[in-house]
């Protein structure tokens, strides 16, 4: 259900009344939403969270977002119920997103219950201990061969992401997901599909990925940035500016 309204409550009670509550954003993930790029580079401004909140800045100046940036890198949906609690829950929060996959598929089919298992029941948690809304994110694509921005200290790592690849993983982890969202009723930003729209427009993905292997470049984090606010604030009104 892609209903937001709380959030967008949230920080127009922030903004009539300074002394509310901070409105709180968890997005939890992996390297993604870490920052990571390329080879030693971590993003601690030009990732997607983090953008949103210079967007939300600007819909709502005298309002405040505070992002908890969850991500982990190397983690998979699985290995994250270990931080849960501590990463997500503790903080009450009025948004959580919720990206992971790229890790993931390389369990393959044995995996995918796990991955999907495991996403289903951190959303019950967050309805249950939480007010908290859920957005999911599919993960964006990885490499499909080898190229020109894997760094040495990566290409031993070329071969499984092309087996990946070659076996359809991360497409049918992607699927299982869109699906589950559609059971649970549950709001998906479907970036997967925008990196499928890129193939379409004849635009070589990797060129998109910072370290030519699965960590996206800001240029694309901005994208999903922007993705991010049409799908939170699509319906919302424009607040009044002070």
């Amino acid at each position: 259900m892609d209903d937001f309204t709380r959030l967008q409550a949230r920080l127009l009670e922030k903004a009539t009344n300074p002394a509310a509550r901070p409105a709180i954003y968890v997005a939890i993930g992996d390297s993604v939403t870490q920052g990571c790029m390329e080879e030693g580079v971590v993003e601690h401004e030009r990732v997607y969270h983090q953008l949103l909140r210079k967007r939300v800045a600007n819909r709502y100046p005298i309002s405040i977002l505070n992002v908890i940036n969850s991500g982990v890198s190397g983690d998979t949906a699985h290995r994250s119920r270990e931080r849960w609690q501590h990463d997500v829950l503790i903080y009450k929060p009025d948004l959580v997103t919720i990206c992971f996959g790229l890790n993931d598929a390389h369990g393959g089919d044995a995996g995918l219950d796990n991955y999907i298992g495991a996403i289903r029941d951190l959303i019950r948690q967050v309805k249950e201990q939480t007010e908290a809304e859920v957005l999911l994110f599919t993960p964006p694509m990885m490499m499909k061969h080898d190229n020109p921005r894997i760094a040495d200290v990566h290409r031993h790592h070329v071969a499984n992401f092309t087996r990946v690849y070659e076996n359809g993983n991360l497409h049918r982890y992607v699927q299982a997901l869109r699906a589950m969202a559609r059971e649970e009723d549950v709001a998906l930003l479907d970036i997967y599909a925008m990196w499928e729209e890129m193939e379409k427009q004849g635009i070589d993905i990797h060129e998109m990925l910072s370290n030519g292997i699965n960590h996206p470049t800001a240029d694309f984090h901005e994208r999903m940035a922007e993705a991010l606010e049409q799908k939170l604030f699509a319906d919302a009104p424009v607040p009044a500016q002070s």
